[in-house]
């Protein structure tokens, strides 16, 4: 693409040549009109001349016009009495008959010869037919002298055309391209861009202008950067996940803690809601808001992984323009209130719970004694077996009761003090502690433990953890089966898994098997000494690591318990 500085310097010179070679032909063509007149005329003044003479002395006329140096032709009566003897004009030997015919027709004839550089006239006075023919070079010296000076003239013109465009490009087109990849910068973001201004009166004023912009965009963009952030600090330090969706449902911003219960590996931005999150209500609620432009409330119970239970209080809210005439997007913020749903559940339930588990053992205890106080005492072999029976119910009533404690514990400390563990020792020492009872069923405990693996974390909480895990499994499978413990590092944290071959758990199931007290066999947990709360501690400790545990199984086919503790 042709620069403008060279469009212009083209365009100016093709319209100067132009101009000069039309002014020359207009010059040319002139010229020889008007000399051609003045020879007819100079002429026309010489036949004159020659007719006074032939009138005056006609005895000596052949004397007198020889000394003229010019071909002459001289008829008195259409006769001839004079005529040059050396003819010197081609237009004069060619055309002497037809100029003294037409001048005796139309008393004047006149002819020029461009090639010859010849003019020829003839006229017709009373009697006597005069025709003069001469050689001339006066149109073709001044024809020639016009096109030398129009010459000369524009190569002294080019020149100054060059320096008349490099003007111009360097006072009006040099700063218009300063300007425009100023423009081009500021478009670009580049807020902070300056043109010199230009001493010019007509670029001056938009060079000030520019600049005048340029600082009203950095302010401006400086200042949606302090809202920005004004409005980022406040969503990432909101305790409630808080989303902004626009009109089709994308997500625009989520928060931090969004982020935490939902989306750890933070990819929700710029995906559809219903996609990243496919809960039926939540999204029936946005699609209200949207049709009818009201704020919606509604407490939901959402399920993580599958495990993890909560409770939110949902509000979506309508984002209006200015003039609320148009839709603009919806803000959905989901304010945990698990805590306190689980609060109101734990008043209602723990009484039922606590004397159901605690009535088989009271129960038990109450009646041995009663049947060692009827006399039953007395045989020695029944009283150390109802004794030993009382003892193991008693140690029962103690690991239910010591279980409410830890629960209750963990529960009441939101946040567990962290340090660098080994998963790696943590996970060997759980190995070896319950090994003694998984011999016993002749089970196998697969080592899959990668070494070096460390997190923060708490040391206790985390063994208990592992053995809680490997203890319902064992509890869970049957006999000469196999449970694989795996333990590894995983890009953004750790990884904790226990898979065994045992009775498996229902798809119905899976959601309950963290509630305290549940069990998936009621009768072979109570014959194991469980308790019902080794799951629910499990959960909350790890929850309380700020992880993650969910539970893959089919019935017949095992279980898989995968707990994921993160860096972060």
């Amino acid at each position: 693409m042709i620069k403008f500085y060279n469009k212009l310097l083209i365009i100016l010179t093709t319209v100067t040549v132009v101009s000069f070679l039309i002014l020359g032909f207009f010059l040319h063509n002139s010229s020889y009109d008007l000399i051609s007149k003045q020879q007819q005329k100079s002429l026309k003044t010489e036949s004159k001349n020659i007719y006074d003479i032939a009138k005056k002395n006609p005895e000596n006329i052949d004397e007198i016009l020889d000394v003229f140096n010019q071909d002459i032709i001289l008829e008195k009566n259409d006769k001839m009495i004079y005529h040059s003897n050396n003819v010197d004009t081609k237009l004069f030997k060619n055309e002497k008959e037809q100029a003294l015919s037409d001048a005796k027709t139309f008393d004047e004839y006149f002819a020029v010869d461009k090639t010859d550089s010849e003019v020829m006239f003839a006229k017709k006075y009373g009697d006597y037919t005069i025709a003069i023919a001469k050689h001339t070079d006066t149109i073709s010296i001044i024809q020639k002298d016009i096109w030398k000076y129009l010459l000369l003239v524009l190569f002294f013109t080019l020149p100054l055309i060059y320096f008349v465009v490099r003007y111009i490009n360097t006072s009006y087109i040099h700063p218009i391209k300063e300007v425009t990849y100023a423009t081009k910068l500021l478009a670009s973001g580049k807020y902070r861009v300056r043109v010199p201004e230009s001493n010019v009166k007509e670029t001056k004023e938009l060079f000030i202008n520019t600049n005048e912009l340029a600082r009203t965009l950095d302010d401006l963009n400086n200042e949606q950067k302090l809202q920005r952030n004004r409005l980022e600090t406040t969503l990432e330090n909101i305790p409630s996940a808080t989303l902004m969706v626009d009109r089709e449902g994308v997500i625009v911003i989520a928060n931090k803690t969004y982020h935490d219960l939902f989306d750890r590996v933070r990819n929700a931005e710029g995906q559809l809601f219903k996609d990243v999150m496919p809960n039926v209500e939540i999204t029936q609620m946005m699609n209200e808001a949207l049709k009818l432009e009201k704020p919606m409330f509604e407490q939901v119970e959402l399920y993580i992984n599958n495990v993890h239970n909560k409770f939110f209080e949902v509000s979506v809210i309508p984002v209006l323009s200015r003039k609320k005439r148009n839709l603009l997007g919806l803000v959905v913020v989901m304010h945990d209130i698990t805590k306190l749903k689980k609060l109101e559940h734990m008043r209602k339930d723990f009484v039922a719970n606590v004397s159901h588990e605690l009535r088989t053992p009271i129960t038990s205890i109450k009646g041995f004694a009663e049947t060692l106080l009827d006399g039953a005492k007395n045989d020695p072999e029944s009283l150390d077996m109802f004794l030993n029976i009382m003892l193991d119910e008693s140690n029962r009533i103690q690991s239910l009761v010591q279980d409410l404690l830890d629960l209750s514990k963990i529960e009441q400390n939101d946040e567990i003090p962290k340090e660098p563990i080994s998963l790696t020792e943590i996970a060997e020492h759980s190995i070896n502690t319950v090994s003694t009872v998984a011999t016993k069923k002749d089970i196998e405990l697969v080592n899959k433990i990668e070494q070096n693996v460390v997190s923060l974390g708490d040391k206790d909480k985390m063994t208990q953890v592992m053995i809680n895990l490997l203890s319902n499994a064992i509890s869970y499978s049957p006999r000469s089966s196999q449970i694989i413990l795996t333990v590894k590092d995983v890009g953004d944290g750790q990884i904790i898994s226990v898979q065994d071959n045992g009775i498996g758990i229902s798809e119905d199931e899976q959601k309950r098997i963290f509630e305290r007290f549940y069990r998936v066999d009621k009768a072979r947990s109570r014959d194991s000494g469980g308790t019902g709360l080794g799951l629910s501690i499990t959960k909350h400790i790890i929850e309380a690591h700020n992880g993650q545990i969910k539970v893959e199984s089919e019935v017949g086919q095992g279980s898989h318990f995968i707990v994921k503790l993160f860096n972060e």
